[in-house]
């Protein structure tokens, strides 16, 4: 049976090739389609004409929402580069081809390759469950929310964020494997500053000692009503300074985030909107991300500003966020994510409408991260929509062990006797958790911090809040054995002082200890 192809490339010199081998028969395979543009791309694709689609390296129009669509299809894609143009190559595969092929390529061999494609694309859905996860790529029936696209046994994984290019589907370095593999190589551009790019800004897995090291996602999230999530985002990402070499801290809200405005940061910064575009067209890389946020601390934290007004939302679409989560994974070792409260599935208005997902932001940051902190606000107003809206946390697979749930304005008063104790009763009762902090109602000390742009460990120190929020750093994020021998050894201090202060003047002061220790 003859493969069926799809090109994108119209005058290209391969593309002619490919189409009169065909022709004479001189290939087993058949060009149905040589698409001129993007709709008729996308219309084949729906259509189910082809099983390939090669795709050649200057289409400009080539996003990654594109391909993605291609693939949720059930098409393989094949990049078609010159040779010895690693650009070329590197933006082809962070848009997520299937495989690159230098140009001048023979056509049987560039058949051969195809047809190896597509038969390890089988093999892998004949696996059990490999069709379940296939329509979980980003068919249309999921709302086009894309996930890690599974990868054929012996195929070509694509090139990962750092610019690594990895092995051809034939397997092994074959004949139409790259030829040099950059498996140690920064990557670059003309415009981007490496000398700016962090050293500790290492891969997964990777450390300076060659440790093990855990690169981890956390997702501050909330229901309507303002629980305060971006206070416990940004707060929190502060307080993990202490505990990790490196954090980067997200807006995500497409309802409208603040992030910048909490920090006193100016609006005109490249932000998630421009990291969007460039993801979206294969061109984000470390380097680049590093240039789009900014420093808020001098201790290594790193602000990726939201979008400037929310209509901007469809600049992030599901493909493009997938890629960007995968990338603030791979670059900076603790990743906090403010969303949006919204988790419902977008409903489609036309048949024939191209979707746009508004929520797919916060539903696949929460999906893929290692930790939720889940907020609500204490009062019978917002535990009541918390309650509510934990089920839609629920229906997206994220597990109670992966979430936080922390009680931000806690205040006597509303409830009358015990505040704490009837919350954590009542939230264990209709939610199943317990919470795991509880953040009292400091509203001069946050007013205060807000109005210097600061966070409260910055403005001020030893604030009830920040002293919650501190010790909710350290269930989240946990405490190395540094920061713990430093933590005993000032607690000695302390105690000691305490101790000859009252045996100076025992009429003096009460030394009281503080929360934790």
């Amino acid at each position: 049976m003859r493969l069926r192809l799809m090109t994108v490339g119209v005058g290209e010199p391969w593309e002619s090739a490919l189409v009169q081998a065909c022709q004479d028969r001189s290939v087993p395979a058949v060009v149905v389609q040589r698409c001129y543009d993007l709709a008729d791309l996308l219309a084949s694709a729906a259509a189910g004409k082809a099983e390939v689609v090669v795709v050649a390296a200057d289409v400009r129009w080539l996003d990654r929402d594109t391909l993605a669509k291609a693939g949720a299809a059930g098409l393989a894609v094949v990049g078609m580069v010159p040779s010895g143009n690693e650009e070329a190559e590197r933006r082809l595969l962070q848009l997520g081809v299937d495989y690159v092929v230098p140009a001048d390529t023979s056509t049987a061999v560039l058949v051969d390759l195809a047809k190896a494609v597509v038969a390890a694309r089988r093999r892998h859905r004949s696996e059990p469950g490999g069709e379940s996860r296939a329509r979980d790529l980003g068919h249309p029936d999921n709302g086009g929310e894309l996930r890690s696209r599974p990868r054929p046994a012996g195929s070509a994984h694509r090139m990962d964020l750092a610019g690594r290019s990895h092995m051809d589907p034939l397997g092994g370095d074959g004949p139409m494997a790259p030829e040099a593999t950059r498996d140690n190589a920064t990557p670059s551009s003309p415009t981007s500053r490496t000398s700016d790019w962090p050293a500790q800004a290492q891969l997964p897995g990777e450390s300076a000692q060659g440790q093990e090291r855990e690169h981890s996602l956390v997702v501050v999230w909330g229901p309507k009503g303002a629980p305060g999530r971006t206070t416990i985002a940004v707060n929190l990402a502060f307080e993990s300074l202490p505990l990790a070499s490196e954090t980067l801290l997200v807006d995500a809200d497409t309802y409208g985030g603040s992030v910048v405005q909490t920090l006193g940061f100016l609006d005109d910064c490249p932000g998630l909107a421009w990291a969007a575009r460039l993801a979206s067209r294969g061109e984000l890389d470390m380097p680049k991300l590093w240039q789009a946020t900014r420093a808020a601390s001098p201790n290594r934290l790193r602000v990726l500003a939201g979008l400037p007004r929310a209509e901007l939302w469809t600049e992030v679409r599901p493909a493009t966020w997938e890629s960007l989560l995968e990338l603030f994974r791979v670059s900076f070792p603790l990743t906090v994510i403010d969303v949006g409260f919204c988790l419902e599935e977008d409903e489609e208005l036309l048949y024939d409408h191209v979707r746009f997902r508004r929520n797919a932001v916060a539903r696949l940051a929460l999906q893929r991260a290692d930790t939720v902190v889940a907020v609500t606000r204490a009062d019978p107003v917002g535990l009541h929509d918390f309650v509510h809206a934990f089920q839609q946390l629920r229906d997206l697979g994220v597990s109670p062990s992966r979430v936080r749930v922390v009680v931000n304005q806690v205040r006597g008063g509303l409830f009358g006797g015990d505040a704490v104790g009837q919350i954590r009763a009542a939230l264990t009762r209709y939610v199943g958790l317990e919470p795991s902090a509880f953040v009292p109602y400091d509203r001069a000390n946050l007013d205060a911090a807000l109005m210097a742009g600061r966070a409260l460990g910055e403005n001020r120190p030893g604030a009830p809040a920040q002293q919650a929020l501190a010790a909710l750093a350290l269930s989240v994020f946990g405490m190395p054995p540094v920061a713990e021998r430093r933590r005993r050894l000032l607690r000695r201090r302390v105690t000691r002082r305490a101790a000859a202060l009252w045996d100076g003047n025992p009429d003096g002061p009460t030394v009281t200890k503080r929360a934790g220790w």
